[in-house]
């Protein structure tokens, strides 16, 4: 589909040549423009001539030459994602509670966002012009849900009709150099154990293009009531999931497979130091987010004190199971540093979506106000994390909300302690 143009930034190069919101962009240098990756890609050289055409049908071309320092200034319209055909067993999102936001429950399954916002696709649904376009506008990295190498196991996990060879989808990526990040969710039952060992070993052998493997556990909420019974991760499964990847690990030489957080607080392990992460290439998977967060509270935790001495008062850090650990003692250490103020931390249990839940990433308003009593003189400290980019929680609470509730100041901390923020 050609890409209308929303709006025309004003003194760019689109406006001092006459373009138009609400015209289409048909082509840009002969090549067809469908969405605002092909505009960034094609309007990147310094002479372009961009067919148009208005709602009336009527076309003509436009000859524009970059300026230095002079945006396109061409705004698309709002991309439409492509959506998910796959019935994944463990799909978190058709185990969401009902009622929430629309946006929560919306399944992309887009190169295009893979590329640009590092979600994780199924490559079930590309086509061959989608491969094309991927090796020829170097689509690079993606970010690649296997589960599995195993064909006909990874067709049963996540429900897709046709066939489909996912370790012969990732070799041709890697014939024309399309770094790959790759994430394994691990359910019980059906791919960890051997399963698991084989599939590293696998995408191991398909060389430096792989990036990084993410191992996560399957996360299993309180609505799976007509969905296919799932098992949990339990302290003796999350140790042999981490025994599997160090062996594999070290038998191969591979030191870019990440086991998440997950396991390790699962099996009472202790989270490993920071050079395993390497340079954290798959802390948005949650992986590594533990270590980093202790490493920047450590750098940062000088500047913190001082900031808790400006305000003289009690506090309570608020987080989830997953957090628990670490967290108490970031609060040990600061109470022992204190003079006359106190730090205490409250383990918020996930009843909204289910106690088998435990990051505080998906916390939210209703479980707080539920748990939290507050003490006098007390102020929250929470996670940046339990809210969004638009600042709501996943039950659409703000942090006006809940200043209006306890009727006192919140404290909101970069969920790595890179900063914060008074509320």
């Amino acid at each position: 589909m050609p890409l209308e143009i929303a709006q025309i930034l004003s003194r760019s190069s689109a406006a001092k040549h006459g373009i138009k919101a609400g015209e289409t962009i048909l082509t840009i240098n002969g090549n067809p423009i469908r969405d605002f990756l092909d505009l960034q890609f094609y309007s990147s050289q310094p002479e372009l001539l961009i067919k148009l055409e208005d709602k009336g049908g009527n076309q003509r071309e436009v000859q524009v030459t970059r300026e230095m320092n002079r945006a396109l200034g061409i705004e698309p319209v709002a991309y439409e994602c492509r959506r998910c055909q796959n019935r994944c067993v463990f799909c978190f999102i058709d185990q969401m509670p009902p009622g929430l936001r629309d946006s929560l429950y919306v399944k992309d399954d887009d190169y295009v966002y893979s590329f640009v916002f590092g979600n994780y696709i199924s490559l079930t649904n590309l086509s061959e012009n989608d491969l094309r376009r991927i090796v020829t506008q170097r689509i690079s990295p993606l970010y690649i849900s296997v589960h599995t190498t195993d064909s006909s196991l990874r067709r049963k996990m996540m429900g897709y009709r046709r066939d489909f060879n996912i370790l012969q989808a990732l070799k041709t990526l890697v014939k024309h150099r399309i770094e790959m990040n790759i994430q394994i969710v691990c359910v019980p039952g059906y791919n960890d154990g051997e399963e698991l060992s084989r599939s590293l070993r696998d995408l191991t052998e398909l060389g430096e293009q792989v990036t990084s493997i993410g191992i996560v556990p399957v996360g299993l909420t309180a609505y799976r009531d007509a969905l296919p019974k799932l098992r949990a991760f339990d302290q003796a499964l999350a140790l042999d999931c981490l025994q599997r990847i160090d062996a594999i690990r070290r038998e191969l030489d591979v030191p870019n497979i990440y086991a998440a957080d997950e396991f390790y607080v699962l099996a009472d392990l202790p989270i490993p130091k920071a050079s395993y992460y390497n340079d954290f290439p798959q802390i948005e998977n949650g992986i590594g987010m533990l270590r980093l967060l202790k490493s920047k509270f450590n750098g940062k935790k000088a500047r913190f004190l001082k900031e808790l001495r400006k305000h003289p008062a009690d506090y309570v850090m608020l987080t989830g199971k997953s957090a628990f650990g670490e967290i108490s003692r970031i609060a040990e250490y600061l109470n022992s540093k204190l003079e006359s103020q106190k730090i205490r931390v409250l383990q918020i249990e996930n009843r909204f979506c289910g106690s088998q839940i435990s990051v505080a990433g998906l916390l939210s308003f209703s479980d707080l106000k539920d748990q939290l009593v507050l003490e006098t003189n007390e102020i929250p400290i929470l996670s940046s994390a339990m809210f969004n980019y638009e600042n709501k929680t996943l039950d659409g609470a703000s942090p006006i909300d809940m200043k209006e509730l306890w009727q006192r100041d919140l404290l909101i901390v970069d969920q790595f302690f890179e900063d914060w923020d008074w509320q």
